[in-house]
């Protein structure tokens, strides 16, 4: 007896199939990370920063300028939404620049303009005050204020609070934004804070601590909230990233934190960059059919990943940071290219032929031959 194919289960592989072919990349901002230093060397950073940089990278940063023309290059780029976020290491060590950065980003047609800090500068009210009033000026709408456990012993309770009031007076959205492991939790973080400073932030928001960057290494294992699920994509969540070795992602969740690079900003425009992710075979399949959809490419050269991850951004850093998954990842990928080039040849010798077998008229050579 034939069955017959489920006509829903058809439908979404079609869907997949179209996203994965053709759906443009869609991003929900610019963000450029403008540097690996932080006043901070936080056991949960996902990006390892610290006053000397980076763990891995050591001090790396990006010029006033190069930024500046990253984000006019970001300005003509059709499928990016027009939010421009400033992120470090921290980037307020050079509070100036950050306006100047933030200033451009406005002029350049950036409608949100957002950023990430600690709030240490924030550690007296009177301060607090004069640096927002000054972001709110250069255009800022929006800032993301990070807190939690580890943050304590660089940044105190009272900066943080300093920084929710004064960001609330001159009317700059604010989410403060807490990790947490089974050992430390939200409750935990929040009361280092003032309740009426607290009560003044726009949101709340919170998620697990992820075992990359600093973390793996600072962070027992068993105190990690596992979540198992490795099956979803982040095709809706993109944001079009510049770390500050200037090197190019389409996220910054812990790609941006690996040495696999799609194009760097000192070598080529940030749109044409753009336009070469867009076609990248790598960051489609991620994109579209999620990071598990390459564990079987990983598993035909012999390197099981596994499914133990908490969450597809820790699954996608521990696959890219990997140099023998890399490697593994570009033999494959080298593989499927020389079998398509091979199947459009072939297509395009049977076409050759046949239509040389038209030009052909056996009418023509029936009358030769009565001839």
């Amino acid at each position: 007896m034939q069955v017959s194919p489920d006509p829903v289960a058809v439908n979404d592989a079609v869907v997949r199939l179209a996203m994965l072919q053709d759906m443009p990349i869609f991003y929900a901002g610019l963000v450029v990370e403008n540097t690996t230093r932080c006043n901070a060397k936080c056991a949960m950073c996902y990006q390892s920063a610290g006053p000397k940089g980076s763990d891995t990278w050591g001090t790396q940063s990006l010029t006033t300028a190069e930024i500046k023309r990253v984000i006019a290059e970001a300005s003509t780029i059709e499928t990016l939404y027009p939010r421009f976020h400033l992120s470090g290491g921290e980037a307020f060590i050079d509070v100036d620049g950050c306006i100047e950065l933030f200033t451009a980003a406005r002029e350049a047609g950036f409608l949100d303009i957002t950023t990430t800090t600690n709030a240490y500068w924030a550690n007296k009210p009177d301060r607090a005050r004069a640096v927002c009033e000054r972001l709110r000026a250069a255009g800022v709408t929006s800032m993301e204020i990070s807190w939690d456990y580890w943050h304590k012993p660089y940044v105190s309770g009272d900066a943080v609070s300093n920084c929710l009031e004064a960001c609330s007076e001159f009317e700059i959205e604010t989410n403060l934004r807490i990790l947490c492991t089974k050992s430390h939790s939200y409750s935990e973080a929040l009361s280092f804070l003032r309740p009426e400073a607290l009560a003044r932030a726009s949101r709340v928001s919170g998620g697990p601590v992820f075992a990359t960057g600093r973390a793996a290494k600072m962070i027992p294992p068993e105190d990690f909230h596992r979540q198992n699920n490795i099956e979803g994509n982040c095709h809706s969540v993109l944001n079009l990233t510049v770390n500050a070795r200037g090197n190019v992602y389409p996220c910054c969740a812990g790609l941006d934190q690996t040495d696999y690079v799609f194009g760097n900003v000192r070598e080529a425009s940030l749109d044409a960059i753009a336009e070469r992710l867009n076609r990248s075979p790598v960051v489609r399949t991620v994109v579209f059919s999620g990071i598990a959809a390459l564990a079987p490419l990983l598993e035909r050269s012999g390197i099981d990943v596994g499914r133990e991850y908490n969450g597809i951004c820790h699954m996608c850093w521990r696959i890219f940071s990997d140099p023998e998954c890399v490697r593994a990842l570009d033999d494959e990928l080298e593989k499927a290219t020389q079998r398509a080039l091979s199947r459009a040849l072939d297509r395009l010798e049977h076409s050759r032929i046949e239509t040389a077998v038209d030009d052909h008229d056996p009418h023509c050579c029936a009358h030769a031959e009565a001839d």
